[in-house]
């Protein structure tokens, strides 16, 4: 809201704000309601869900169209993503909910070693285990938390060792992980992450690791400078460039019934979009705090980024008074 009252001051004096707990629900001369909770709904905010749902019922009553309704953010835990995803064939990885130790032995069997076994509801690294071989499954059953989701394990930087074995490229010597926006079926890019890590967030990222003062002091000298410089360069050229099968993305934010996302997602060597997670509720950190901020250019990334998703929400608010007008 800082950069919309800044560089559009018009549309954000047209913009109400219904804080969660407030008494009064006024849908008086408004025309667009857009749902900007924490996931999955109901879930883990039983309370929030309800009076959301009721927001959402006024207004299909009134007539008024609704972004992210309630329903729909009760769609993004890990494994109901995943069976959502399966049934329209969007390009996941195969997960099972487990609700107790004896069920991860068992999810862990249909799914095949190796996996991944981390928290259901929670975007997050925590509690995240990669489970390769029977020790591993004792380990993970002892320590899991519920409720808990068991996933295929699909190393996509092996994919690109196969047809690269000298490892000439990034993909081939690193984990990847890339972030796209989906707003009413438009797409922007985000960011792209290297790791050495198979579980690839930017607090594990190459950036994040190189973005101390002794790693900046050992690149001055020119210590791995090569390899982050190829990564810096390799992650603004993703965000300067259209996002390649966007329509793949757009379909799995659909599939959730969802009209906005953050989407996490790894590049095929084909360059087909392999979908990890969809995230309705991010976080967008301002461009001075982001990773390399500097090198990165992120102040204006992260701008255009806000400027984008204003835009895309503008123009669905003036349809939503056009359609209004018209009835």
């Amino acid at each position: 809201m800082r950069r919309v009252k800044q560089r559009n001051p018009g549309f954000a004096g047209r913009i109400r704000f219904h804080r969660t707990g407030a008494d009064v629900i006024n849908l008086d001369n408004v025309a667009l309601i857009a749902f900007w909770l924490g996931d999955p709904l109901r879930q883990i905010y039983p309370e929030c869900y309800a009076e959301a749902a009721q927001i959402a019922a006024a207004a299909a009553r009134l007539g008024l169209r609704s972004l992210n309704a309630p329903d729909a953010l009760s769609n993004t835990s890990k494994s109901s993503q995943a069976l959502i995803w399966t049934r329209d064939r969007v390009p996941s990885a195969r997960s099972l909910a487990v609700r107790s130790r004896e069920e991860v032995r068992a999810a862990i069997q249909q799914v095949g070693l190796p996996c991944i076994v981390r928290l259901d509801e929670i975007h997050c690294q925590r509690n995240v285990f990669i489970v390769r071989n029977e020790r591993d499954v004792s380990t993970t059953v002892a320590a899991m938390q519920f409720p808990a989701v068991v996933s295929q394990m699909i190393d996509v930087r092996e994919q690109y060792r196969i047809s690269d074995p000298d490892r000439t490229s990034l993909f081939s010597r690193y984990h990847h992980k890339a972030r796209a926006f989906v707003f009413n079926g438009n797409v922007i890019a985000s960011h792209l992450f290297f790791s050495s890590s198979l579980i690839v967030g930017m607090s594990n990222s190459t950036f994040a690791l190189e973005d101390t003062r002794y790693r900046k002091l050992a690149c001055k000298i020119g210590l791995r400078r090569r390899d982050l410089n190829d990564m810096i360069a390799a992650d603004i050229a993703y965000f300067r460039t259209s996002v390649t099968h966007a329509d793949v993305l757009v379909g799995a934010v659909a599939a959730l019934g969802l009209d906005f996302a953050a989407l996490d997602y790894s590049l095929l060597p084909g360059g087909q979009p392999m979908i990890w997670e969809a995230n309705p509720f991010f976080h967008l950190p301002g461009g001075d705090k982001s990773v390399l901020s500097a090198a990165r250019g992120a102040v204006a990334r992260v701008d255009a980024s806000f400027d984008w998703m204003a835009d895309n929400l503008e123009a669905a608010l003036d349809q939503a008074c056009h359609e209004t007008t018209a009835a």
